[in-house]
Order: structure tokens, then sequence, then C-alpha cells
């Protein structure tokens, strides 16, 4: 008995405006972008990213180096009077374009870090948009089920004082309190799935306020169509993928070819005071590794990419696709079961109770009309929670860069 006033209590607090806070859509959609750690880590990547394409366009540092040659040895080089020191200053050169391959690689991945991050804002605004609905019809199944337990204890009174006057037989009795304890098993379970989606909205967003709330149902507008031309950013993040895997392949043939260093500096012969100028260069021969194995595989990697890209615009003309096809049935079962059906079955609900009342409808007619309401209702919220899923599906498929 404790148990279920905790549950009608909770309901009850979880559907009063005056003590939950209720998170509209947008403000939802602001609280998650600013709390969320996908964003944030996603955003992180992309500040790597960026650091990365800048470090790509540095040269190699050059050399510094000191060598001493002939001293602590024996004969006349048992000291320094015969050492030779030399001061050298070298640089790597880099040919084959290697720097201008590493800076193409670094551009490619930044841009796709950046569409990564646009991807965490789409993925986090269409997971928000349906936690917000889901806990709108959660909250709609938990004052429905509230209702029913109140309709079913008073049905269970009235048919207890009409088995006492001797109306009804007592098999009556026993099957409106049948009715409402599964009216109350019903609650239980509505409010535990009420549960479940405030702490998933919560999550989205970083709430902490134990009594979330939302307001009632509005109506988004649906997004129009793009043009068959535009990119969707699923295909935008794959093209930059493939682009990146294009210009790696630079990288492994520049790879292949053999950088130089040169060198120059003084030497100084302590024999006799003397110095004399150095210079060499150094360069290795290619005869074992030429990278073959570094370029085949760059080079399927962009097959790859290629392929990756056809297939994320046939996966997203499909979602575009199939996110319409929902939304328009979802709309026409929204508009069906919020017309004349519910009025209708309302009206039959309470004209069967009165009936029922003066001994002109039995138990079980009632017992019909109060289903066909409830399973009415139920139908509703399901259609608007189908429908906004639908639209954020659409609104995610329809998602682009520069949104």
């Amino acid at each position: 008995m404790k148990f279920r006033l905790l549950i009608a209590s909770a309901i009850l607090a979880s559907c009063s405006h005056a003590w939950a806070a209720e998170v509209s859509l947008p403000d939802a959609l602001a609280q998650g972008a600013q709390n969320s750690p996908r964003i944030s880590q996603a955003r992180a990547q992309a500040q790597a990213a960026e650091a990365r394409a800048r470090q790509a366009g540095v040269s190699p540092n050059p050399e510094i180096s000191l060598e001493v040659e002939n001293f602590a040895g024996t004969g006349p080089y048992r000291d320094t009077r015969s050492a030779e020191t030399t001061l050298a200053l070298s640089q790597r050169i880099e040919l084959g374009g290697k720097r201008s391959a590493r800076v193409a690689v670094a551009s490619s991945e930044r841009d796709f870090a950046l569409l990564s991050l646009r991807r965490a804002e789409a993925d986090l605004a269409r997971d928000i948009r349906v936690g917000h609905a889901e806990l709108r019809a959660a909250e709609d199944r938990a004052v429905l089920a509230r209702d029913n337990v109140g309709q079913a204890r008073e049905l269970a009174r009235t048919a207890r004082l009409l088995v006492d006057v001797g109306r009804d037989p007592p098999l009556r009795q026993l099957r409106a309190e049948a009715l409402l304890a599964e009216a109350q098993a019903e609650e239980a379970r509505a409010f535990g799935e009420l549960l479940a989606a405030r702490r998933m909205l919560a999550d989205l967003i970083g709430s902490s306020d134990p009594e979330l709330s939302v307001p009632a149902w509005v109506d988004v507008a649906v997004p129009g169509a793009f043009p068959p031309e535009t990119p969707s950013l699923d295909e935008q993040l794959a093209a930059a993928e493939r682009d990146a895997a294009q210009a790696r392949i630079r990288v492994a043939r520049a790879d292949a070819v053999p950088d130089v260093t040169a060198s120059g500096g003084v030497r100084r012969i302590n024999d006799g005071r003397e110095t004399a100028f150095v210079a060499g260069f150094s360069i290795p021969l290619p005869f074992r590794d030429r990278n073959r194995g570094g370029i085949e595989a760059a080079q399927a990697d962009a097959l790859a990419g290629e392929a990756a890209l056809a297939q994320a615009r046939l996966t997203a003309r499909r979602a575009q696709h199939d996110a319409r096809m929902l939304l328009g049935a979802a709309d026409a079962r929204v508009e069906a079961l919020s017309g004349p059906s519910l009025a209708q079955a309302a009206e039959a609900v309470r004209l069967a109770r009165i009936g029922y009342g003066a001994g002109k409808f039995s138990l079980l007619e009632l017992l019909d009309a109060q289903a066909a309401l409830t399973t009415t209702k139920t139908a509703l919220i399901e259609a608007r929670l189908d429908r906004a899923r639908a639209l954020a599906a659409l609104i995610r498929a329809n998602a682009r860069a520069g949104d």
C-alpha cells in the first residue's frame, strides 16, 4: 500500500508544473551542446588536428656537431697537441615534395576532425530530440495510468455497492477489483518508464534536476528537402576521409625519395694553429627500401575511401527517404487519433458509466468502453512519439556542415 502511494505521489509530482522544472526543446539542445562530454571530446580532437596541421609545414631542424680527433692516444697523439677539432652545421633537405604532401594530409585530417565535431553535434541534437519526446510520452503515459487507476477504483466502489444491494452478482465485484489491480500494476510500470526517460534526458543535457519535466507536445516544422546534388554531413565526412587517404599516397611516394643531408664547418688543427673549412653531404642509397608496400597500402586505402563515400551517399539518401515516409505516416496517425475518434471514445465512456450506474449497461460494456478510450489515448501518445522520432531522424539526415 505504501509503495502504491509513493508511486501515485511521485507521478502527481512529475506531472505538476508547480513542482517540476520544465525544459523546452531549444533549452535542452542548448544545455546539451554546452555540457555534453562527447562534444567536448570532438572539439578537443578538432583542436588537436588543427595543431597538427600547423606543425606539418615545419621543416627539419638543423644540427650542430663538434668532433675532436687525434688525442689521448700514443706517441705524438698522447696529448692534445695534434688534436683536430671540427665544428660543423648540417641540414637535412627534404626531397620529393615531402613537406607539401605532409601538409596536405594534415589539412585533410583537420577538415575531417571539424566535420566529426559537426557530426557529434548533429548526433547529440538528434538524441536530445528523441529523449525530449520520450520523456513527454512517458509523462503522458503516467498521467493516463494514474487516471485509469482512479477510474478503476471508482468502478470497484460502485461494483461493491451494487453487489451489496443485490443488483449484481459477487463475480462483478471480483472483476472490478481485478481491473483495479491491473491498473495499479500498469501505473507502476509507467512510473518506472518515466524515471528512466527522465534520467536519459538529464544525462544528455547534463542536468541534475530530479524532477525534470518537459512541456506539452509542440508541432515542429518539417525541414525542406535539399537539392539531390547537395551532400549530407555524412557524405562530406566520408569525402574528407577519402581526401586524406588520397593525400597519404603522395606522402608514401615522397617517403620513397631519399633526403640529402648537407653539412659544413670549420676544422682547427692544434699543431700549426691552423684552420680549414670542411663540407660534405650524405644521401641514403635506396637499394632495399623503396616504400613499395607503403605506397600500395595507401592506394588501397584510397580505394576503400571511394567505396565508403559511395556507401555514405546511398545510406544518406535512404535515411532521408525513410524518415520522410515515417514522418508522413505518423502525421496521418496523429491526425486520425486526435480528431473525432478520441472525443467519441471519451463520450462513450461517460455514457457507459452513467448507464452502468442506472442499470442499463453491464460491467463488461463499461469495461469495453474504457479499454477503447485507453487504447485510443495510448495510440495517440505513441503516434506523437513516432512523429518526434521520425522528425529527429529527418533533421539528422538533412544535417550539413554549414548548418
